[in-house]
């Protein structure tokens, strides 16, 4: 799975946030919910007490490490195309019920001006990568690593929050090549991408 943005286009800029902006709530949840079994939901969140714990203990604990404990938990192992297929069913059948439908039709408006529209999120490629591509939209976002088409139960890249934010919008593209960029974010998670913005929207 590939979230590597294509060159900018248009002379503005838009960058948004995911979860709690562009939806009404945790994208992440909703998809657990979706794609695991009841019965694997809560063998495996008995054992995932004990891995955080164990996060907790060693001082090894992070969001980025909580989350990849709980999609290895899940899903390591799964084949890339199993795990594309979840995202793009997801997409479809539950993603509607979840968006803001006034901001996204913003952003539609947006792109059909011929301006640059990125989803800027820390939740996983397999169900943004779906969504952006059906909405024409870049994306930039936290990508799972795949070894001979296997999820290993670990990111490729850094867990896309804070300032790694900021620091993947600048490798994707040339800032100074748009004339105005405006932030869409709900959190202090999204404060270092408002910092590059001319004009910010908080939700």
């Amino acid at each position: 799975m590939n979230s590597q943005p294509s060159r900018a286009n248009g002379n503005r800029l838009h960058l948004c946030d995911f979860d709690g902006t562009l939806t009404k709530g945790d994208s992440f949840v909703r998809f657990l919910l979706f794609a695991v079994p009841v019965h694997q939901l809560a063998v495996g969140g008995f054992v995932l007490i004990f891995k955080f714990m164990g996060l907790v203990i060693s001082g090894k604990w992070t969001n980025e490490a909580g989350k990849a404990a709980v999609l290895s938990q899940f899903f390591k192992g799964k084949t890339v195309e199993a795990m594309e297929e979840l995202g793009t069913r997801f997409c479809r059948l539950k993603m509607p019920a979840l968006l803001r439908k006034a901001l996204l039709e913003s952003l539609q408006q947006a792109l059909q001006k011929n301006e640059t529209v990125v989803i800027v999120s820390a939740s996983p490629d397999v169900w943004l990568q779906p969504f952006c591509v059906a909405e024409g939209f870049e994306l930039i976002c936290t990508e799972l690593e795949f070894k001979s088409g296997i999820f290993t139960g670990k990111f490729a890249t850094p867990n896309c929050n804070y300032d790694e934010k900021a620091r993947r919008i600048r490798a994707a593209f040339d800032l100074n090549a748009f004339e105005k960029i405006t932030a869409y974010g709900n959190s202090k998670g999204d404060a270092a991408m408002f910092a590059l913005a001319d004009e910010v929207f908080r939700f």
